[in-house]
């Protein structure tokens, strides 16, 4: 080979189109376009474990995919922040997505036999405040104080051919401060979203529907300021998880003394 070869212009396996200088997204046995590779899944990784019948096979399945988007039948709507569920009761599929133009994006449609489990994940990144000594450096005050930031996501188990774990992340931007409206506001997002995939996968209709009723009456209410309890005290649902279950996840059990 070479020293130019390795430039040299290839060209995407799959619709013949030349790709870019760096070779394009590379297949165990192929490439493909930067055109091609968008119309791929958003959750597929891995590439180069994907053999090029493998991508043709998945792209067939993505425009049959784009078809049933567009005429997809809305049931009901979950979901009051940046990540909603659209769910077909009567066909027991549903669609996760952030887009709010997401008919035009080609979601990928899940039907409900394919959910294993979800769960919440909240992230604390912890900084230590600071305050100036008689010297002008920076020295820590005593005790020790800190400021809180935090990002939300709800990860999701599925069983697909091309991918088994999905995360949508709940908060656009970073929160800060554990004691906030905002925050209190994506933990119940992530509440939401968990305890509906939960009675999909082990209630029937009634109880999916008792589910969704429930946060749409707590999210519909004014904000409080955070208790553990509150978001219990009138559910009615059978199969929801226990509230221990959330306070294990939730990372203000290391600022507040349940």
């Amino acid at each position: 080979m070479g020293l130019f070869d390795a430039f040299e212009r290839k060209t995407c396996d799959i619709c013949g189109e030349k790709v870019g200088l760096l070779g394009g997204t590379k297949l165990k046995d192929g490439r493909l376009c930067k055109s091609c590779a968008n119309k791929l899944s958003p959750w597929l990784s891995g590439y180069r474990g994907y053999t090029l019948e493998d991508i043709k096979r998945h792209l067939a399945e993505r425009e049959a995919n784009d078809a049933e988007v567009r005429n997809f039948n809305i049931t009901h709507v979950v979901g009051s922040g940046n990540v909603k569920m659209y769910i077909d009761m009567d066909n027991r599929k549903m669609i996760i997505t952030s887009y709010s133009n997401w008919r035009s994006e080609n979601p990928d449609i899940l039907r409900f036999d394919q959910l294993v489990g979800s769960d919440m994940n909240i992230h604390e990144t912890e900084r230590e405040l600071k305050q100036k000594g008689p010297d002008g450096k920076d020295v820590s005050y005593n005790p020790k104080r800190y400021e809180y930031s935090y990002s939300f996501n709800v990860v999701l188990n599925v069983n697909s051919e091309w991918y088994n774990t999905i995360t949508f992340h709940m908060n656009r931007s970073t929160v800060n401060g554990f004691d906030t409206d905002e925050y209190d506001r994506c933990y119940l997002a992530c509440e939401e979203m968990c305890e509906v995939i939960y009675a999909i996968i082990h209630g029937e209709r009634e109880d999916i529907e008792e589910a969704i009723e429930y946060y749409r009456n707590v999210t519909s209410q004014p904000r409080r300021k955070y208790d553990m309890g509150y978001y219990y005290r009138n559910s009615a649902y059978s199969v929801r998880r226990g509230q221990d279950y959330y306070r294990q996840r939730d990372p203000r059990h290391n600022h507040y003394r349940f």
